[in-house]
C-alpha cells in the first residue's frame, strides 16, 4: 500500500543518512587520532639561534657566586673567537630582595655615577667589580675576539650595568659586539642616556605576560624587544611560566639582522 511504501522509504532514507553521518564522524575521529599520533612522533622543530641561546643560559650550572648571591660566568671561546660574560637569573631570597628595592640609587663605576635601583646597585657593588674585572682582562688579552654580555631576569640588570661599565673603561671607539638579555628588567633612572650607542647589537627580550619584566615601573630600559603572546589577564597570571620559558617564543622579527 502507498502509505506503507512511504513509511519504508522514509525509514530507508533515515538509515542511510544515519550510516553516512556515523561513517563521516568515524573517519573524522580516525583522522584526528592519526594526526595526534603523527604530532607525537614527529621530529621536533630545531631551535632558532635565540631560543638555543636562552636554553644555554638557563641550563648553565657552573656559575661562580660572589657578593650578595651574584652569579656569573666568563667563557673564552677560542673556536668562535668570543669572550662572553653571563649573569644568572634570580635564584634566591637575596636576589628577590634586590629586585624589590627599586628606589633610585647612584652607582659608582670607575668614578662615573650611573643611576639605577638601590637593589641592583647593591648587587653589582657587592661583587667589588670582580666579575667585570675578570671579563675585561680577558677582552684585553683577546683583542680580536668579539665582546659579548648576556643575562636573564636579575642577570639582565647586571648585564646592562656591566655593559655600561665597559663603555666607561674601554678605549674610545671600542664597542660591545652583543648585549642580549631575556626576561629583561628595567634598571635605569637616567632618561637621557642609553647604552645602545656602546653596542653593535642589543636585544632586551620581554614577554608581555611575564610579570617579572613589569617591575620597577619608574625605571626604563634601553630598548624593548617583545616576543611571545600578546598580553592577556588570564595568561599574565602564569607570568612565572612565561618568565621561565623564553625558548618557546618566536624571535624571527629580531633575528633578521
Amino acid at each position: 500500500m502507498p502509505g506503507e511504501r512511504n513509511s519504508l522509504k522514509t525509514a530507508f532514507l533515515l538509515i542511510v543518512s544515519l550510516s553516512f553521518c556515523l561513517g563521516f564522524n568515524s573517519c573524522k575521529t580516525t583522522n584526528e587520532i592519526v594526526q595526534a599520533a603523527d604530532d607525537e612522533f614527529a621530529e621536533p622543530k630545531p631551535l632558532t639561534k635565540s631560543q638555543q641561546l636562552f636554553i644555554d643560559i638557563k641550563t648553565t650550572s657552573d656559575f661562580k657566586e660572589i657578593g650578595d648571591d651574584l652569579d656569573y660566568k666568563i667563557i673564552v671561546d677560542d673556536e668562535a673567537k668570543e669572550v662572553i660574560l653571563i649573569f644568572e637569573h634570580t635564584n634566591g631570597n637575596e636576589d628577590w630582595t634586590n629586585n624589590y628595592l627599586f628606589f633610585a640609587w647612584p652607582l659608582n663605576l670607575d668614578g662615573h655615577i650611573v643611576w639605577t635601583s638601590y637593589g641592583y646597585a647593591r648587587a653589582y657593588r657587592s661583587s667589588n667589580n670582580v666579575p667585570f674585572d675578570e671579563f675585561y682582562d680577558q677582552v684585553m688579552e683577546h683583542p680580536d675576539y668579539k665582546v659579548i654580555i648576556r643575562g636573564w631576569s636579575l642577570g639582565s640588570a647586571m648585564a646592562k650595568i656591566a655593559a655600561r661599565h665597559f663603555s666607561i673603561r674601554a678605549p674610545e671607539g671600542m664597542l660591545i659586539d652583543e648585549l642580549t638579555t631575556y626576561g629583561d628588567v628595567k634598571c635605569w633612572y637616567n632618561p637621557f642616556y642609553s647604552v645602545k650607542k656602546s653596542c653593535k647589537r642589543i636585544r632586551e627580550y620581554v614577554n608581555s605576560n611575564d610579570y617579572i619584566t613589569w617591575f620597577l615601573p619608574f625605571c626604563r630600559r634601553d630598548v624593548t624587544n617583545r616576543v611571545g603572546d600578546k598580553f592577556s589577564f588570564k595568561k599574565s597570571r602564569q607570568g612565572g611560566y612565561y618568565h621561565d620559558h623564553y625558548e618557546l617564543c618566536d624571535y624571527s622579527k629580531w633575528e633578521e639582522d
